[in-house]
């Protein structure tokens, strides 16, 4: 049977259409697109906290690990700090599996709020090197080729970027923001939204990177005063939907009667639990989910409305094979050197690497391929 590819596109945007007009009491109308980052030549091929499942996550030597393996774009995460600079961080507290203090011991866990410490405090630990004794070694640790490595600042990935001589890679760039009591900890001393987004937006122009960044977050408050403040850079709305996770991994929570703290004042039932209607109306240009959450009618739905789909965090070519199928334009993995096979095997666009064996952060070997990481029942591992 013919069907008419250009008549489908137009019945598949209306349909959409149908969604974000079912939501006209949302808070927020739909924006226009207005970034300046374009992926429309390559796959977006991003490595997880700079490939953490090859070298110590988000530090400069997984970051140049990404570049010299092609990476599109570099996804990390930062964190405010009591001085007022961005640092790279996934967790807000030092994570007792991979810091050390100047004696070279563990950290007790919960002990060290990264947003109450100078960055002068944060750089007398050392994050390089696994805890081998710990789940988190079996899950991530055990193909990782490690190093002594201090948590960077923003400035610091932005000065290595030009010391690669990397003139097309990305960041794609977490504020670590928590805005739910149920975080706990982390909710406790959360950055000012304001003031963090404005701190990057700053660093960000310094180093003429507004075309070259992706502000991601679960924390949609942040994207929306990103737009008001910079519409130049792009949006990446992260969300996720694992009660066995814990309360705060609930971003969406469609089926309860108070709206989530995670959407910037969004309710997704006012988008009827479509939470792809719900990033297009806050002005997202990609959407970030779990990747088991996503759907081909996510992708085809964002594709309709102009946002590109880039899932996290795929680890097995199998996911990866359904994605791809899928027609997602990036994927986000722990493990690139799997991930970038598998997209060249498939014939995707993707970006020569980018070499510097001359710069201090270049590390070898590759990674290590003997040993298997552990995998947790319900995918804990790819957020851990």
């Amino acid at each position: 049977m013919f069907v008419n590819k250009s008549w489908k596109k137009r019945v598949l945007a209306a349909s959409v259409m149908a969604v974000l007009c079912m939501g006209a009491q949302a808070l927020i109308a739909p924006q226009p697109i207005e970034a300046k980052a374009d992926f429309s030549n390559t796959f977006d091929f991003e490595p997880h906290r700079g490939g953490r499942d090859a070298r110590p996550e988000n530090t400069l030597y997984s970051y140049a690990y990404a570049m010299e393996h092609g990476a599109t774009s570099i996804e990390c995460d930062m964190q405010l700090t009591k001085d007022g600079q961005i640092v790279m961080s996934h967790n807000p507290i030092l994570n007792p599996d991979i810091t050390r203090d100047k004696n070279g011991k563990y950290v007790q866990a919960d002990k060290h709020d990264i947003r109450t410490m100078t960055v002068p405090e944060i750089k007398q630990y050392d994050v390089g090197v696994m805890n081998p004794d710990t789940e988190y070694y079996k899950l991530h640790g055990t193909t990782q080729v490690t190093h002594d490595a201090k948590i960077p600042t923003l400035d610091e990935v932005m000065q290595l970027i030009r010391d690669y001589g990397d003139k097309d890679v990305y960041l794609n760039i977490e504020t670590k923001s928590y805005p739910d009591p149920a975080a706990g900890a982390a909710y406790k001393n959360n950055a000012d939204a304001k003031k963090f987004v404005e701190t990057f937006n700053t660093i960000v122009k310094k180093y003429d990177m507004e075309n070259r960044v992706v502000l991601q977050s679960f924390d949609w408050n942040t994207l929306r005063l990103m737009k008001q403040l910079n519409p130049n850079i792009s949006l990446s709305a992260l969300w996720q939907e694992q009660p066995s996770w814990g309360r705060s991994s609930e971003s969406l929570r469609a089926f309860e009667k108070e709206k989530s703290p995670w959407l910037g004042g969004l309710d997704i039932k006012d988008y009827k639990g479509n939470p792809v209607a719900a990033a297009h109306a806050i002005g997202a240009d990609i959407i970030s989910p779990y990747y088991p959450e996503l759907s081909k009618q996510q992708v085809d739905e964002a594709h309709a409305l102009g946002m590109k789909v880039v899932p996290w965090t795929v680890n097995d070519p199998k996911d990866m094979a359904m994605l791809y199928d899928m027609g997602v334009d990036g994927m986000i993995s722990d493990k690139p050197w799997i991930l970038r096979a598998f997209l060249e095997k498939r014939g995707a666009k993707l970006r020569q690497p980018v070499q510097n064996i001359a710069n201090p952060y270049h590390l070898t070997p590759d990674h290590k391929t003997t040993a298997e990481s552990k995998k947790v029942e319900g995918g804990l591992d790819a957020a851990y």
